[in-house]
């Protein structure tokens, strides 16, 4: 076995920046061609732009990449996605469910214009992604679904209430997904990571005061950066990774623990 992802195609949502982007690098590193999924092509932090886009940083690795325009909340262009992408590259071993925003707000402070978007992108977009892929997944031999959730799955907060349902419900469509397609030969697992280093939470890390907050309620002293994630990810989508489904992988400094 190993985690040799050679001649394998893997489908990343949201992966112009941070944790997808992060995922997408380290599965090409192994070997696998990606598609970047996502609403922009250019990355956000100043360190991701120094790089280049992700296609350009796959390349640079050796491998193919395409960037394809998607809207994951958008029926039509995730079902072209996956029809492109088949097209292209002749298959679709991969997916990554990681396209996501944030939700933050009190319940009773939510408008359910906010509350329909953030499930909207979160959970109705990776389903929409998980429902098109499916098709090409069972026709691999080596077919995963890996959905990014977050440690706030498990762990609630009082003012990030859509947030949070979102990626628990994220959870259980994954549990779901793996119940459904295990006999198909599809793993399905996800990641929930904790405080990554991405646009999402640069201001919270960035500042003395609240990272100091964060890592006070996680057992390492330091927080992830999005390739920290990507090995995992690499894990779930490799055979060394063939017997696990239905699970998911905390990768959060042990902010569970706590």
């Amino acid at each position: 076995m190993g985690t040799d992802l050679t001649d394998r195609t893997a489908v990343v949502t949201g992966s112009a920046a941070g944790i997808g982007r992060g995922i997408a690098v380290e599965l090409a590193r192994e070997g696998a061609d990606i598609v970047v999924a996502d609403v922009d092509e250019e990355p956000t932090l100043p360190e991701e732009k120094e790089r280049g886009t992700t296609v350009e940083v796959v390349e640079e690795l050796g491998g193919e990449a395409a960037y394809v325009k998607t809207d994951v909340t958008d029926e039509d262009e995730v079902s072209s996605l996956m029809d492109v992408t088949a097209e292209q590259f002749g298959g679709i071993d991969i997916l990554v469910n990681n396209a996501g925003i944030a939700g933050h707000g009190k319940a009773g402070e939510t408008t359910l214009e906010f509350w329909n978007k953030v499930l909207a992108v979160n959970l109705t977009g990776a389903f929409l992604c998980s429902k098109h892929a499916i098709p090409h997944l069972v026709a691999s031999d080596h077919g995963r679904i890996i959905n990014i959730s977050s440690q706030g799955s498990k762990r609630a907060s009082g003012t990030n209430t859509a947030y949070c349902v979102s990626k628990a419900g994220i959870s259980h469509l994954t549990r779901s997904l793996a119940a459904e397609l295990g006999k198909e030969g599809v793993n399905v697992n996800g990641i929930m990571p904790g405080p990554v280093r991405t646009e999402m939470m640069v201001d919270v890390l960035d500042d003395p005061e609240q990272r100091q907050e964060y890592l006070d309620q996680m057992c390492v002293d330091f927080y992830g950066v999005p390739e920290d994630i990507g090995r995992v990810a690499v894990f779930l989508a490799s055979e060394d990774s063939r017997y696990v489904t239905g699970h998911e992988v905390a990768a959060e400094g042990g902010w569970l623990v706590n």
